[in-house]
């Protein structure tokens, strides 16, 4: 079955030093494409020696700070009725060969979301996000946009079951780089609500939260439509930034406005059931009403299923559900929790449980 995939699917790539990660993503998809067609543009390294071993064309491309024009440039040396486009700090984790064989060999033209799975810092730990991006695309489909480019086309897009993994922003600074292109993009369209996602949630990533406070407010002012899939990440860490510079009441005019729409959401209730804490903390006799809100946020997101952040809907919610109930002397609770979150293999919550076993 795989050589049927491998007839009409190539893999396209833009790489600039990258000999520590290009071999393992090309070692994840090699068996279902039938072409790898590198696009480098300026490896000073051994990356390209690394794609000719896995018998890449390698196309040289002199870099023009516009990642659509380096992307299109390798789309357009492809033969192929489809294109995966993965980058060299990607790897396919899991894949559904059967569901993938029947989609490119099917009539159906449309844009194929993959499930992205983002490791990040947070809080001294290692976690995990999830998105869904636009990677896999039928012959003639190009990118727009010098930066976090998007595939420019009005086909349906659709989710398919390829899962890659991303640690690309793990112990890498690409900050530079990454704020000028999207201020630059921004003269040019300064309400995008995409651009101004991107900019906020870069300038939050490098802990510069007061640069993102303000596009955190112009994306937040600029939503005239909740269809994006983006839009529910950026309302999350609009409220993480408003936490972070300490901007209570305006936090509090954001849930209220958006409930309806975020409530079905893990990391929605996650992020209200840590606001709610800061916000009883901060001046107790005022916000005192808001007390109860803090456990039914994290009992609401262990509910869901649609998380974005791996544990916001699980262990997270539930050792913060042990810690409410340790600070409220319900020992009860909070050791059923910290054993839910535990079971899990939660470090913080195993240790939890060894304290109250010494």
């Amino acid at each position: 079955m795989e050589d049927s995939i491998l007839k009409n699917l190539n893999l396209v790539m833009i790489t600039k030093n990258e000999e520590s990660k290009l071999r393992r993503c090309l070692n994840s998809a090699k068996n279902l494409v039938n072409e790898i067609i590198i696009v480098d543009t300026g490896s000073t390294d051994s990356t390209k020696d690394i794609a000719l071993e896995f018998g890449a064309t390698v196309y040289d491309y002199p870099w023009d700070n516009n990642f659509s024009n380096a992307r299109n440039f390798g789309l357009k040396r492809s033969n192929s009725d489809w294109n995966l486009i993965l980058d060299a700090d990607e790897f396919i984790s899991n894949i559904d060969f059967d569901s993938i064989y029947k989609i490119l060999n099917s009539n159906n033209k449309f844009i194929g979301q993959i499930k992205i799975v983002n490791l990040f810092e947070q809080e001294n730990e290692i976690r995990k996000s999830t998105s869904f991006i636009s990677r896999l695309a039928p012959k003639g489909v190009y990118f727009t946009g010098s930066i976090h480019e998007q595939l420019d086309s009005t086909l349906p897009r659709k989710k398919i079951d390829i899962e890659v993994e991303h640690d690309g922003y793990l112990y890498t600074d690409k900050f530079k780089r990454n704020i000028d292109l999207i201020l630059n993009e921004l003269k040019e369209t300064e309400n995008d609500i995409y651009l101004l996602y991107q900019a906020a949630k870069t300038y939050y990533s490098n802990k510069m939260y007061k640069e993102a406070s303000f596009y955190f407010d112009k994306f937040y002012s600029n939503l005239s439509s909740y269809d994006y899939d983006f839009v529910k990440d950026g309302l999350i860490l609009y409220l993480y930034n408003l936490i972070k510079v300490n901007e209570l009441e305006k936090g509090l005019m954001v849930i209220e406005n958006t409930f309806d729409f975020m409530s079905d959401c893990c990391d929605f209730y996650f992020v209200c059931g840590l606001f709610f804490t800061e916000l009883v903390a901060y001046d107790s006799n005022k916000y005192i009403s808001y007390f109860n809100n803090i456990d039914i946020c994290y009992l609401n997101a262990l509910q869901l299923d649609y998380e974005i952040v791996e544990g916001t809907g699980s262990y997270l919610a539930a050792f913060n559900l042990g810690i409410f109930y340790e600070l409220s002397n319900n020992l009860e609770n909070a050791i059923k929790y910290f054993n839910l979150s535990s079971s899990y293999k939660y470090k913080p919550a195993l240790d939890k449980l060894i304290s109250y076993t010494n």
